[in-house]
């Protein structure tokens, strides 16, 4: 059985970008069988407990479950291919195997944007991908009963059966982010995938809106000085509550802003903005880059409180 490859593209032309959608549905179907009634007449006789899943455009039959399979539905993951594709991401790339009975959605983990979903979702759930496998953000389902539904990143990317497996191992191995069996215990599973993504989707929006408004307004290079201050919690004295190291670091400020100033090709709150995350994510001591302190601890309190002073 060759494989079905579909791309799904948005023109840069749209303010709002196309929406993505696998074009067809699976549904769970009554199965009979017949027997002879009157000679050659026949009788349909429903067998209990056990339903055919065939696609919605075609009737293809794609595999024969029990009354405990719960399908995961093909517009789930079009709802988050379509939460990537409202911050920029584009040309969704399906792969259909066996008629449908396996399937999977990839989106490129380029951009800002999408790496910063991307990067939220694996906070969000707790699990740390290393960057070799961040290529694709992966996406696979089954109807044939044998293959969960998975969503994670892999360095695959899926072009025929062979790659789909290794994309799937890949995803077994340790690089999901969300799976489940096709069972009704595993809908809480999908439901908290959907509200996570559908989340930090609608807070990266939130937030790229802001980084715009920053870049649209002027900012006075004379309150360097006391922004620096009041990000980095340090008091009129010059001593901060995160340590004397801190310290030093408000004469790197100015040269920083400076830098991004000239970069920008002018002063504004967004200049400003990145002179703080440039020096928590790159000045940080050996130590607290071992401990994740820009990511989890007081560096990402720092850019908060940075983000929140200049999106007030």
């Amino acid at each position: 059985m060759t494989n079905t490859t579909k791309h799904t593209t948005t023109s840069k032309k749209q303010d709002t970008p196309q929406s993505f959608s696998f074009g067809w549905e699976v549904e769970k179907r009554n199965v009979f069988y017949e027997s002879k009634v009157l000679g050659t007449q026949k009788v349909s006789n429903l067998i209990p407990n056990r339903f055919a899943l065939v696609r919605d455009d075609n009737d293809k039959w794609l595999s024969t479950v029990s009354d405990r399979y719960t399908p995961f539905y093909n517009r789930r993951f079009e709802r988050i291919v379509n939460s990537y594709m409202e911050l920029g991401s584009t040309n969704p790339m399906i792969q259909e195997f066996n008629g449908g009975g396996r399937l999977s959605v990839q989106l490129k983990n380029v951009g800002i944007e999408t790496e910063a979903l991307t990067g939220q979702i694996m906070s969000d759930t707790g699990i740390n991908i290393d960057d070799a496998h961040k290529g694709y953000i992966t996406m696979i389902n089954g109807h044939d009963k044998r293959t969960p539904w998975m969503f994670g990143l892999t360095i695959v990317r899926i072009v025929c059966k062979n790659t789909y497996t290794m994309a799937l191992k890949d995803l077994k191995d340790g690089n999901a982010l969300y799976a489940g069996k096709h069972l009704k215990s595993s809908e809480i599973d999908w439901v908290t995938m959907e509200n996570s993504i559908v989340s930090a989707s609608k807070t990266m929006k939130d937030y790229m809106f802001a980084i715009e408004q920053m870049k649209n307004s002027v900012w006075r290079k004379e309150d360097n000085q006391k922004f620096f201050m009041d990000a980095f919690g340090m008091k009129g004295s010059g001593k901060s509550k995160y340590g004397k190291r801190l310290e030093g670091l408000m004469w790197n400020f100015d040269i920083t802003y400076n830098k991004y100033a000239t970069q920008f090709g002018s002063d504004n709150k967004y200049t400003a903005f990145n002179a703080v995350t440039h020096i928590v994510d790159h000045d940080a001591s050996e130590k607290q880059q071992e401990r994740g302190w820009a990511e989890i601890g007081r560096g990402r309190a720092i850019k908060e409180r940075a983000f929140e002073l200049l999106s007030a």
